[in-house]
């Protein structure tokens, strides 16, 4: 009998505070797609950095071909035949396509002192890039800067250098969180071809219905352990939600009740800015969540950013509780009560080099005034009165971490979402804008948003959920504005909703 290509056995990983694996068994073939899901905080990310040399285990054993093996760093695994491609883009922008594919280990001239002083052989730099791209059926031109790819075509450079010194072993963590569906699809037959030719591919993600269409096996981990391996025959979405939440997909989405209609705390008046807004117009009450949706470039996100101030606007206005308020920056908007879960929580929603009580209390240090000269003994009481508020927000969001020191960039995308969260709800907005808040997060933590955003609808709070998710809009919102190419094309109430009903709008404007 062959042995696996990759194999774990009984492996075990603690932190500080935290038991992230257990007796862990995993294998991989030769030739298979092999699909790693769990909660965020299940131990995905941590088997995954002790299989490619991050990660050291505490206990138990790492088999390659049948033959033990010690994995101490990138270099052992690549080593080895293991490549990790994970869901942040790591180019080098200002470089072309082929230098990036084989960045570290370009071919040199020669045998004398060109190959010792590193002069790159040009030549072989582009015929050993375009054999990689060629690997992955990638029609890209070697030559071009990689800063001008697409999302799509990036993330197929990544997997040809993966491949490019003929690894055998794939390690794909969130490949799709950035891709339209076109593009996904793109990917997907990319790696049926690499299956096919005896690649075996490990593949994490969060997308469970995508998971059940691609992988030929599905290993599920909760709280650190592995709960079962399902064969492609067995693996439903509703089945493996049920093993990774010891929960059904219908507690998903929390029961909205039905409250009195309340003022309209945030309406826009045909807000428009060229070339991606066009007179976009739309009302949100109190105690309301009103959906935004449509397909990928409607300018949902732009919509968000311009009502909250971070992008200009070319007409339009926004009235907040009745009174015209004109909104030129976040501060504007976060003065006026409307504070937005920015679409990329790394980039526009987290200090990742802060910590979790440090990311939230910045975001209150507005709210804290101390009385009386500035003074050291004034600056260390306000201090301890930001940091008590701050904590105060951590607990009420269950922000779970080895301590509210941990620096935001450690966290999972669950957590990393929870701390945004927190941040907004300490300014006390009248309106909130959540902007694709569940994207790349687990079916748990999305269980947990969609909580939080009822329970701040119940207080009042008027909510935007702008989203591509067309489920999650329809059974979470009151009424829905479909978009399509910048201007709204329908608004549908709660009642005439449906998925089909929503997405002939989005597809084809009615």
């Amino acid at each position: 009998m062959r042995s696996p290509l990759l194999e774990a056995r009984g492996i075990s990983k603690a932190f500080p505070g935290v038991q992230a694996l257990v007796d862990v068994d995993f294998t991989l073939e030769a030739g298979e797609i092999h699909a790693l899901v769990g909660e965020n905080g299940a131990g995905k990310s941590t088997l995954v950095k002790i299989l490619t040399g991050v990660y050291q285990p505490d206990a138990g054993t790492l088999l390659v071909d049948g033959r033990s093996v010690r994995i101490s760093s990138r270099r052992d695994a690549e080593r080895l035949g293991i490549a990790a491609i994970h869901q942040e883009i790591v180019l080098v922008p200002e470089l072309d396509v082929a230098s990036n594919i084989l960045l570290g280990e370009p071919p040199t001239l020669g045998r004398g002192w060109r190959s010792r002083l590193g002069v790159i052989d040009r030549a072989q730099l582009y015929t050993r890039a375009g054999a990689a791209l060629g690997r992955v059926h990638a029609d890209i031109d070697p030559h071009l800067r990689a800063g001008s790819l697409g999302v799509s075509a990036a993330q197929l450079v990544l997997i040809a250098r993966g491949l490019s010194q003929d690894n055998r072993i794939l390690v794909l963590d969130e490949p799709t969180a950035a891709l339209t569906p076109g593009e996904r699809d793109e990917l997907f037959v990319r790696l049926y071809a690499l299956r096919d030719r005896g690649v075996g591919i490990l593949y994490v993600s969060h997308r469970l219905d995508e998971v059940v269409t691609l992988a030929n096996r599905i290993t599920v981990l909760r709280d650190g352990q592995v709960v079962r391996t399902l064969p492609a025959a067995e693996a439903k979405v509703e089945r493996v939600i049920e093993l990774m939440l010891a929960r059904s997909l219908s507690e998903m989405y929390p029961e909205r009740l039905q409250g009195g209609r309340r003022p309209v705390v945030l309406e826009v008046r045909g807000l428009s800015r060229a070339g991606v807004l066009d007179g976009v117009s739309l009302a949100a009450r109190g105690g309301e969540i009103v959906g935004v949706t449509g397909l990928v470039g409607a300018g949902k996100s732009e919509l968000a950013r311009a009502i909250y101030g971070a992008d200009a606007k070319d007409a339009g206005a926004i009235l907040v509780d009745g009174v015209d308020t004109p909104i030129r920056s976040p501060r504007d908007a976060l003065k006026a009560g409307i504070a937005l879960v920015p679409e990329d929580r790394k980039s526009q929603g987290l200090v990742l080099l802060l910590s979790i009580v440090e990311n939230v209390a910045l975001a209150v240090a507005n709210c804290v005034r101390v009385s009386g000269a500035v003074t050291r003994f004034n600056q260390i009481l306000a201090a301890r009165r930001l940091g008590a508020i701050a904590r105060s927000y951590i607990r009420r969001f269950s922000i779970h971490a080895r301590s509210e020191y941990q620096l935001t960039r450690d966290l999972s995308g669950g957590t990393q979402q929870k701390v945004v969260l927190a941040k907004n709800l300490a300014t006390q907005p009248k309106v909130i804008i959540f902007d694709e808040p569940t994207r790349g997060i687990d079916v748990g933590s999305k269980a947990e948003i969609y909580r939080m955003m009822k329970d701040l609808a119940a207080g009042g709070v008027a909510i935007l959920l702008v989203s591509s998710e067309v489920q999650e809009v329809v059974a979470m919102s009151d009424r829905i504005y479909v978009m399509r190419k910048g201007a709204v094309v329908a608004e549908v109430d709660r009642a005439d909703a449906s998925e089909r009903t929503v997405m002939r709008y989005a597809a084809a404007g009615g």
